[in-house]
């Protein structure tokens, strides 16, 4: 008996003596089919096609893909830059946002975030970024020191990238300057940081432009507006181009320094030429919810603005669209002790208690992204076999970087409707996935369903404090 055949059988708790059977072919789902239950008969009776016909023709109907995991109804992710980030207020601020603990800014939220990070600081603006020890901006968080390649936050951020709590490079660094014609940044500056990121394992794969026309490491919106001929880093022949390095390290997603007031979208990501001709997905974030009468953004993305980003309004609206949202911030922006003002805490408090409620699944910035590409790009097929249906999940046709199988995180929280899903068997290929990844769903009033298991809930308090780091 194959092996195939041997699993057909002990999924249907039948037990019989014949030489092979065939599953039935990938098969179109049609809304409507039904599904009685499957009752075993005696191999002498019928012949084995018979049997598998009758088996088949009871398997429950796949209707198609839920939009969101269950039971959410959309996908928000906060993406804060990390311009004036000291060490200390993004402990602040995470120990509030991710775990459960009492915190100085109130009872932790328990909420999936994640944050970004500079490479070097060689900004010459004069002002202070933390009032506690009057920190200047030069010393803001980052890998290196300056632009040197002594550490500096380096094994701070090591750790948040592995646990989760940064996922994006916020350019290779912080080099706004004063006068906007110079700039300290150079090929070698991004070639260096390349080689050090992957001596140490921290691998992220969302980039999100910086600052003012200093920040010439800025790329993918070049051509676009006059505005943006400052970009050089995806420029051949440019002392400043480094895209050759940066998409090759990892990076699939980009930002590239375009604002938007729509806060909803039924999906944040589209194919993004660069000028090296290199493809990329990129993304929309919601940065300002108005323009001057002469079309300047009227940005707000700091903390101030935080309660007018996430409004009641916004939030409803999201989760009566079934959209997603990637909400642009600076949430260590301001400078003075307790970082997020009373009205932000509220807001990120609102925040929470919508993803409590079950209809708004809040995600660190990378996790929704790649949903959204495995949601919109999923091939899969059904078959049918004594009374269970199969569905196999066989690749995500990616148009940017080509279709590949994916692998079980990549289709975190992929959920089909089913008729039945205790008889309904997911598979990533043609293997089982491991069943404690599997959830069986209720109705949510259009039908039941099965899933795969979103990635599970992690509260713990990872802050660390490193001497000599601000």
């Amino acid at each position: 008996m194959s092996t195939r055949l041997a699993r057909l059988l002990m999924y249907a708790g039948i037990a019989i003596g014949i030489g092979a059977a065939a599953t039935t072919g990938p098969t179109a789902v049609r809304a409507g089919d039904g599904a009685q239950p499957a009752r075993a008969h005696q191999p002498s009776v019928l012949q084995p096609a018979a049997l598998e016909w009758q088996a088949a023709s009871r398997a429950p109907t796949v209707y198609g893909l839920r939009r969101f995991p269950y039971p959410y109804r959309a996908m928000l992710a906060l993406s804060s830059d990390a311009d004036s980030q000291t060490l200390r207020k993004f402990n602040l601020v995470h120990r509030f946002i991710n775990t459960t603990e009492r915190t100085p800014l109130g009872q932790g939220l328990g909420l999936d975030y994640a944050d970004s990070f500079f490479v070097y600081t060689a900004n010459d603006e004069r002002h202070v970024v933390d009032e506690i020890g009057r920190v200047p901006l030069q010393r803001e968080l980052s890998y290196f020191e300056g632009t040197s390649q002594a550490p500096y936050g380096a094994k701070a951020i090591h750790v948040y990238v592995r646990v989760g709590w940064i996922d994006t490079l916020h350019t290779y660094g912080d080099f706004s300057q004063v006068d906007q014609r110079k700039t300290r940044f150079r090929r070698q500056l991004a070639a260096q940081a390349v080689a050090a990121l992957k001596a140490n394992g921290d691998s992220v794969d969302v980039w999100t432009d910086h600052g003012n026309r200093s920040n010439v490491d800025n790329f993918g919106a070049r051509g676009r507006r006059r505005l943006y001929a400052y970009q050089q880093g995806d420029l051949p022949g440019s002392p400043y181009y480094h895209t050759d390095l940066t998409i090759p390290y990892g990076i699939r997603f980009v930002w590239p320094d375009i604002s938007s007031n729509v806060f909803s979208r039924p999906s944040v990501v589209f194919p993004l030429r660069l000028a090296d001709g290199r493809r990329v997905w990129g993304f929309w974030r919601y940065t300002n919810e108005r323009y001057t009468p002469h079309g300047a953004v009227v940005w707000n993305w700091t903390p101030y603005g935080l309660n007018e980003q996430l409004s009641e309004a916004h939030l409803a609206r999201l989760e009566a669209d079934g959209g997603f949202a990637v909400v642009a911030q600076h949430l260590c922006g301001t400078p003075y002790p307790g970082v997020l003002p009373k009205e932000a805490v509220a807001a990120l408090q609102r925040l929470a208690r919508h993803a409590q409620s079950g209809r708004l699944l809040v995600a660190r910035t990378s996790r929704l992204l790649h949903y959204n590409i495995a949601r919109d790009h999923l091939r899969y097929d059904v078959t049918h076999a004594f009374g269970r249906t199969y569905i196999h999940i066989r690749a995500i046709d990616d148009p940017v970087f080509g279709p590949h199988v994916p692998t079980l995180d990549e289709v975190r929280g992929i959920t089909f409707y089913t008729q039945n899903p205790r008889r309904t068997v997911l598979e990533l290929g043609d293997r089982p996935v491991d069943p404690a990844l599997v959830v069986h769903n209720p109705s949510d009033g259009l039908h039941p369903s099965i899933g795969i298991r979103w990635y599970p809930r992690d509260t713990a308090d990872h802050a660390i404090d490193v001497p000599g780091v601000s």
